[in-house]
């Protein structure tokens, strides 16, 4: 009988290295900002970035935070920073051992300037001894990058948003009037004829016919581009017009409620609503499958709401996938969501088998974004990065 051994596991570390200079030099390579808590949440080693970041924002003790604990520091700043209460509460569940990890981008002043760090929180659970490592990684680059991307968009969405409204008004103003005029003049005509035969009477008639359906075609495309609504009367007006317009073509009856304490809105929230409504209408008739939908616009403190509704399947295939995963819905939800964030404002979705529901929501008035409390540099104080 054939004895069969258990596989040696290979060396992580040669016989001749020792592993605590190994560690040092390993955590001093990173450029994550690097503490290593015991299991009581308290500093035990800090790596080099850590260091020349605490020395940099002015710390002067020598000991860069080793023996203080990170926890109280998190506890003791949490009444003026929600970040800070967040990393409380999850260091805490991460000590107990009800999660093991945590993480978060936040901002923070540093001496260079705004600088975004994210902060990783983790409990290896191959670690002989229960420690707890926290990472601040400089992201200010790729907040910078995503910035510019995002303005990169707005602006693309407003000549977007431009162009659409000229396409609009060059149709309603030409193309119509001279499909109105054709109609207008074979009208003219077919009066005139007298004893004209069938055959010049029925192409004149397919003719009239033909000229009346491309002026409605023409003039309903020049109101789904941009209707004048929007800017002529207001968001509810067009979200009736839109409403009524699309219930007749697809059959969906759409109830609409609107109060009358949303009007006047500025101009790039009314836009970016009557867009999220667009395309959420048109998701109810492509995916849902549902006959009914409903539409509300209202106000709360200082917000606007519009919430698009269905009784529909949800968003899922036949196969159970859901269509946003499957990239049938991505395009048109990242277009609402990024109008939105634009304006400060938000994209919620929620949809399970028995419906959808898509709710939008933007601040009427644009607030500042307050500077963070928890970002104002040690030493001793709230930021534990430099604590």
């Amino acid at each position: 009988m054939t004895t069969v051994r258990p596989r040696a596991l290979p060396t992580l570390i040669a016989p001749d290295v020792e592993a605590e200079a190994l560690l040092r030099s390993t955590l001093d390579a990173l450029s994550a900002h690097i503490a290593v808590l015991d299991e009581a949440g308290t500093i035990i080693a800090v790596n080099q970035a850590w260091r020349t970041f605490a020395h940099a924002a002015g710390y002067a003790d020598n000991s860069h935070g080793v023996g203080m604990n990170y926890l109280a520091v998190c506890e003791a700043a949490a009444p003026l920073s929600e970040d800070a209460a967040k990393t409380a509460e999850a260091l805490r569940d991460i000590i107990e051992g009800a999660r093991s990890e945590f993480r978060m981008e936040y901002p923070c002043r540093s001496p260079q300037g705004p600088r975004w760090f994210q902060l990783r929180v983790t409990r290896p659970d191959q670690a002989p001894t229960r420690r707890i490592v926290i990472a601040h990684e400089d992201i200010t680059e790729v907040k910078r990058t995503q910035e510019e991307l995002a303005r990169l968009s707005s602006r693309l969405m407003h000549l977007q948003d431009e162009e659409r409204r000229a396409i609009a008004r060059e149709l309603h103003d030409t193309t119509a009037q001279n499909l109105l005029a054709i109609t207008l003049n074979a009208t003219r005509l077919g009066e005139g004829l007298g004893n004209a035969k069938e055959p010049v009477r029925r192409a004149l008639s397919e003719t009239l016919d033909l000229a009346e359906q491309s002026l409605r075609e023409v003039r309903t495309l020049s109101y789904l581009l941009h209707p004048p609504l929007l800017d002529d009367i207001g968001l509810p007006a067009a979200l009736s017009w839109l409403t009524k317009g699309f219930s007749d073509r697809s059959g969906i009856q759409v109830d609409v409620s609107i109060e009358k304490s949303c009007e006047p809105l500025p101009k790039p929230i009314a836009t970016a609503l009557y867009r999220v409504a667009q395309e959420a209408l048109s998701n109810v008739h492509r995916h849902s499958g549902s006959k009914r939908a409903r539409i509300a616009l209202y106000r709360t403190a200082g917000m606007v709401h519009l919430d698009v509704v269905d009784d529909g399947l949800g968003f899922r295939t036949s196969r159970g996938t859901a269509l946003e995963e499957a990239g049938q819905l991505g395009i048109g939800i990242s277009g609402m969501r990024l109008r939105l964030e634009q304006l400060g404002g938000r994209l919620d979705i929620r949809s399970d088998s028995s419906g959808t529901h898509v709710g939008a929501k933007v601040p009427i008035t644009l607030l500042e974004s307050d500077q963070h409390p928890w970002s104002a540099p040690p030493p001793g104080d709230e930021d534990p990065s430099a604590a």
